[in-house]
């Protein structure tokens, strides 16, 4: 982990002057991850950093006031990323990357992934491989631009978590970003169907505003 680390400072210290950088700040109704609320319905805070160069490598890091359910659950959330993407033509691209996700003061939480991504026209399908005994995950997406808007649709699945059954299962989204000037608005709808008791089904809107700076 601390090598990883090593490598996503090195990323943002010497390609930083050379790349595109963005930094994103967002407030949401609530928190949803693949499907399941983090926040057990109330609002966080979010930030992350991104930084990607013409030669295709990226990093980046996120940080957000999720989680915490209840008390033993931690109260932030601390990401980051590396990897490496290759465009083939304007809607052909496929990338690569480590997804490293913390929780400080839970560390039992933590997991690592690596995320195959392939795009294609307005289709995206993403793999990612759950390291040290996680789960692995995959989904489907389709995206639609028209006039300052984008359409979006989601599935995906994922299997159970140290066999805590409340995280196996499958959910589905769709959404509308809208942009308006420097700030994009957000509205989706979230359904989560559980493979195992049907009361662990869950669903509901979630809101954001986001506002991205580039430096």
């Amino acid at each position: 982990m601390n090598n990883l680390y090593k490598v996503l400072i090195f990323l943002l210290i010497h390609f930083s002057a050379f790349s595109d950088n963005e930094i994103n700040l967002s407030l949401n109704s609530d928190s949803i991850w693949r499907g399941m609320t983090q926040n057990n319905g109330e609002p966080t805070i979010g930030a992350d950093v991104n930084f990607s160069l013409d030669n295709g490598f990226f990093s980046g890091a996120w940080v957000e006031s999720c989680c915490s359910e209840t008390s033993s659950f931690p109260t932030r959330e601390i990401g980051f990323y590396a990897g490496y993407e290759k465009s083939f033509s304007e809607d052909l691209a496929i990338s690569f990357n480590y997804v490293g996700t913390n929780y400080p003061n839970s560390k039992i939480d933590n997991y690592d992934e690596i995320e195959l991504n392939f795009s294609f026209y307005n289709f995206e399908i993403s793999y990612f491989r759950g390291l040290d005994d996680f789960p692995d995950y995959y989904e489907l997406s389709y995206n639609y631009d028209f006039l300052k808007n984008s359409l979006y649709l989601t599935y995906g699945d994922f299997d159970s978590h140290k066999n805590d059954n409340t995280t196996n299962g499958s959910n589905y989204s769709f959404g509308i970003d809208t942009l308006m000037k420097d700030f994009t608005f957000s509205f989706f709808y979230y359904y989560f169907n559980a493979n195992s008791l049907r009361n662990l089904d869950d669903d509901g809107v979630v809101f954001s505003i986001s506002k991205k700076t580039s430096f």
